[in-house]
């Protein structure tokens, strides 16, 4: 039941004798509600149900009364609820905002629903879709996310109308930042929502530079591969890992060759300009939405426009191919459920498999099976598999193979001394004679986990870590324990190693 507004004067028997008559006359908005209130009040039960049923926005007086006496109550929902195509927005707006700031995501997310679909006149200010994203974004919440997809990133409206001439949603209130940009496609991956993650980047690629924000751009990729691995669908998570791995270029140094495909870029976009005419051929990529719009123009008999818009496209004619944007390589911490998806794959796979799955893939795919074989206890076939590779393919062993990750994770899954001097040995020969300190110090903590160790072992591999930049070597308590009974006959004393607590 509603809470009422009992009438101020009983004996009052016309409302025309007061001004209500004469400020129903205009518009009813916000501002006019509050000049009405006063005189509202004063009418019997009866005369306000007869000024509603003339004047449904009326309403919102009650809705007015009902804020100010109980802001977040459930009457209040199912009001709203009830009278959706008549509640003012910024009455609407403010039952919503107290919703949020009590937490109540829910019910906030299934009222903004209801109005959106079905009072044409409502529409959410931009800073309440700011704080209601905020909110959304706090507490990872799935509808929430779907709701402002729909909503700010993929419009649904655009989908409702039959057009011939707009192929990308042109219904876009306000530009949503990067920050909430992944946070919404973290929430989708952790709910298996692949097809919105597709939709972010999209709109990513629409309004972002890739060479700007590429953290995002690298966020973004990562986290629909991780999608399609939780969803155990292999195809897809090795499609979607070749693109990550394809927008790396294999460096730590800021990527010079990506900046000077944009400035020839523009310059290539200026002569066109100039010259009417375009100078490189794109490849025309068909979506299911222009499949559909190109099928009602024959339909009609009418063409369909479609201008040539090409969005972070980083090419050169000195490459002769799309120039990579993102620094760096490819992580396998950044991929946990593809790495435990590759190895529920490989754990079942034979060595001529293997290198099949590696060939169809990006090289870069190694890193996942070196891991994946060590996390089914087979070190040595990992061993085996990069020194296959390293023959297969030479020319590439440098940039692509010879990964300090795939030697640490081979050392940290063994105990055998003779068998991390011969991965220690291959890492030293396929980098020309030097071994990277985190590889080293991988290596120290296999020797200092076997018994079997002497101090003549672990003399240069010591010294070389203590020479290097980044000479911080962390054992655990085992570890240290032992290499103070190794070394208690010596006058060395190493204060670049910690214990681990």
């Amino acid at each position: 039941m509603y809470r009422r507004i009992l009438p101020a004067i009983r004996c009052m028997r016309y409302y025309s004798q007061i001004p209500v008559s004469q400020i129903l006359s205009t518009p009813i908005t916000y501002k006019s509600i509050q000049k009405i209130i006063p005189y509202f009040v004063k009418l019997s039960i009866e005369e306000q149900d007869k000024l509603i049923a003339t004047n449904p926005k009326l309403i919102n007086i009650q809705l007015q009364l009902l804020l100010c006496f109980e802001p977040t109550s459930k009457n209040i929902f199912k009001f709203i609820s009830d009278n959706s195509k008549h509640v003012q927005v910024e009455l609407a707006e403010t039952y919503i905002y107290n919703l949020l700031v009590s937490n109540n995501l829910k019910a906030a997310t299934a009222l903004l629903h209801k109005l959106l679909n079905e009072n044409k006149e409502f529409q959410l200010s931009n800073e309440l879709w700011s704080y209601y994203m905020d909110v959304v974004c706090r507490n990872g919440d799935h509808l929430g996310a779907m709701l402002v997809y729909h909503e700010l990133i993929d419009n649904v409206k655009f989908y409702d109308e039959i057009t011939y001439l707009v192929q990308t949603n042109n219904l876009i209130p306000f530009l949503v930042n990067t920050t909430t940009l992944e946070c919404l496609a973290t929430i989708f991956k952790n709910n298996k929502d692949p097809s919105r993650i597709d939709g972010i980047l999209q709109y990513f690629r629409r309004f972002y530079s890739y060479h700007q924000y590429q953290y995002l751009y690298k966020a973004l990729l990562i986290l629909r591969v991780e999608c399609y691995s939780s969803m155990n669908n292999l195809p897809q998570s090795l499609k979607c890992f070749k693109n990550l791995a394809f927008a790396h270029n294999q460096t730590d140094i800021q990527g010079k060759k990506a900046v000077s495909a944009v400035v020839e870029n523009i310059q290539t976009r200026k002569e066109n300009i100039e010259n009417n005419e375009n100078s490189i051929d794109y490849q025309d990529s068909k979506h299911n939405l222009d499949i559909h719009q190109n099928l009602l123009a024959n339909i009609c008999q009418t063409e369909l426009f479609s201008p040539l818009m090409h969005r972070n496209v980083y090419s050169s004619k000195k490459m002769g191919g799309p120039v990579p944007v993102i620094n760096g390589s490819v992580f396998r911490d950044e991929l946990p459920n593809f790495e435990q998806l590759i190895t529920e794959h490989v754990s079942q796979m034979d060595m001529r498999e293997i290198l099949h799955l590696t060939k169809s893939s990006h090289l870069l795919i190694h890193i996942f099976i070196v891991s994946a074989l060590c996390n089914v206890g087979k070190p040595e076939t990992a061993l085996s598999y990069l020194k296959t590779l390293s023959h297969i393919f030479p020319n590439k062993t440098k940039k692509h193979l010879i990964k300090n990750q795939n030697f640490i994770r081979i050392l940290t899954s063994t105990t055998n001394i003779d068998f991390a001097t011969e991965v220690l040995n291959f890492c030293r020969s396929s980098q020309n004679d030097h071994v990277d300190s985190r590889v080293m110090k991988a290596y120290v903590q296999v020797l200092l986990s076997n018994n079997k160790s002497s101090w003549s072992d672990l003399q240069q591999p010591l010294a070389a870590i203590e020479k290097s930049k980044n000479n911080n070597l962390t054992l655990t308590k085992e570890q240290y324990e032992r290499l103070q009974k190794i070394t208690e006959h010596t006058n060395n004393s190493y204060n670049f190693i910690h214990v681990h607590n």
